[in-house]
């Protein structure tokens, strides 16, 4: 049997990863169980899984993360792919109880709703780290005519948009599957392009963004406040 691509694997994953995204609490252990087989099962993200994993500290990254009330990912990519991995196995192995780190560090009305917060400040940043590194590598890599500074406060302030909007999209009902995937992928893609600091892929990724959206009402304002602070630092 023939293994499957990097984007063939990624979409296994998304698939698994956006079902916890909808899911209630009582469903949790069987969606993590679920991530965590695709990654064993699926050769090359566990290859990927490999190559982030070295020179990495769960113990470190948890110090890190732990050091206020609000839990905080690491920024580099292949480190958030690694650190929510163990996390991840440590639920499933109950080295860590999942009802008390969801106490803890996202404290809502109900427990619910401090479940979805944690799948959202969770999983997705989990969903987009992985889309980074396993973005299909023929993607052009030149170096970006706009400077490095511009990019880091473009980057902050659309990621935030794309972050809701990647929330909105995968828990919108009325979409259809296809087009659901289709979304979440061109998301994930822009937020790709900035990781990459590349001028050229943003630009594109956006033109190609914005023409799959553009029947997707909801994404509307997302879409508009996306495209005004790409103009408003000229890479678009």
């Amino acid at each position: 049997m023939t293994s499957p691509s990097v984007k063939q694997a990624y979409s296994l994953l998304a698939e698994r990863c956006n079902v916890m995204l909808n899911s209630k609490f009582i469903m949790s252990s069987n969606c993590i169980a679920s991530i965590l087989k695709v990654i064993a099962s699926v050769p090359c993200l566990t290859n990927y899984l490999i190559k982030c994993s070295q020179d990495f500290s769960f113990d470190k990254c948890m110090d890190q993360a732990t050091k206020t009330s609000k839990f905080t990912l690491p920024d580099d990519s292949k480190t958030v792919v690694a650190f929510i991995t163990e996390m991840l196995y440590k639920f499933d192995r109950k080295d860590i109880d999942l009802t008390k780190f969801i106490k803890i560090y996202y404290p809502e009305k109900n427990f619910e709703g401090s479940y979805k917060t944690f799948c959202q400040e969770i999983i997705t940043p989990y969903l987009l780290a992985f889309s980074t590194i396993t973005h299909d590598e023929d993607v052009e890599d030149a170096k970006p005519a706009t400077s490095v500074g511009v990019f880091d406060a473009a980057r902050t302030q659309v990621t935030q948009y794309i972050l809701a909007l990647n929330e909105h999209v995968t828990n919108d009902e009325s979409l259809k599957d296809e087009k659901k995937k289709d979304y979440l992928l061109m998301l994930n893609g822009l937020y790709y392009a900035f990781e990459k600091d590349n001028a050229k892929m943003i630009k594109v990724v956006f033109v190609g963004l914005k023409s799959v959206m553009a029947s997707y009402k909801p994404g509307v304002s997302y879409i508009t406040a996306i495209e005004k602070i790409l103009q408003s630092y000229a890479v678009i």
